[in-house]
C-alpha cells in the first residue's frame, strides 16, 4: 500500500476537483430529437435489407394504427410476408423531412426505392426497376425510445428522388 504525504493527497483531490467538471462537459451530449429519429430511421433501413423481423417489431409501437385499420400485428404480417416473398432487398433511402409537432412526436417524409440488387444511388431507379413508395410516418418517444405510430405509404415517381 503506497502511503502519500498530506499534500500530495491535497493536490491530487484538487486536481480532480478542477478536472473533473472539465471531463464531464467533454462527454458527447445526448444526440437531439432528430438525431435520435435519424438514427432510428437508419436502423429501420439496415434491419429491413437484413430481413430482422425481431428489430423491425420493436420499433412500431404498441398503440400503432393507420388509415386502412392496421395494427401492430398487421403490419409484423405485413413484412414477414415480404420478407419471405423477397430473396434479397435492398433499399435506397431519403429522407425528405422531419418536423416536431409536439416534442414528443415526431413526423417524417421519407422516400424508399425497393430493389432486389444493390442501389448505388437514384439514376439508378429505372434500370432496377425499383419498386417506389413515399411514406409519411408518425413517431412517438414513448420511455425515451422513439417508436412507430402511424405510417401511410403510396407510390412515389423516380424524380422524386433527386
Amino acid at each position: 500500500m503506497i502511503i502519500l504525504p498530506d499534500k500530495q493527497i491535497i493536490l491530487i483531490a484538487m486536481w480532480w476537483m478542477f478536472c473533473l467538471p472539465l471531463l464531464v462537459s467533454c462527454s458527447p451530449a445526448e444526440e437531439s430529437p432528430e438525431a435520435q429519429v435519424r438514427a432510428l430511421l437508419k436502423r429501420g433501413e439496415t434491419a429491413a435489407e437484413k430481413k430482422e423481423t425481431g428489430t423491425l417489431r420493436q420499433m412500431i409501437s404498441d398503440k400503432y394504427s393507420d388509415s386502412q385499420g392496421q395494427d401492430k400485428r398487421a403490419i409484423e404480417a405485413i413484412l414477414r410476408y415480404y420478407f419471405l416473398r423477397n430473396e434479397s432487398i435492398h433499399l435506397f433511402m431519403r429522407i425528405q423531412s422531419i418536423a416536431f409537432p409536439q416534442p414528443a412526436q415526431a413526423q417524417a417524409v421519407i422516400l424508399v426505392a425497393m430493389a432486389g440488387q444493390p442501389i448505388a444511388g437514384a439514376q439508378e431507379l429505372e434500370r432496377l426497376r425499383a419498386d417506389l413508395h413515399r411514406f409519411e410516418i408518425t413517431l412517438a418517444s414513448e420511455n425515451k425510445e422513439w417508436k412507430v405510430i402511424r405510417a401511410e405509404w403510396r407510390r412515389a415517381e423516380p424524380g422524386a428522388f433527386f
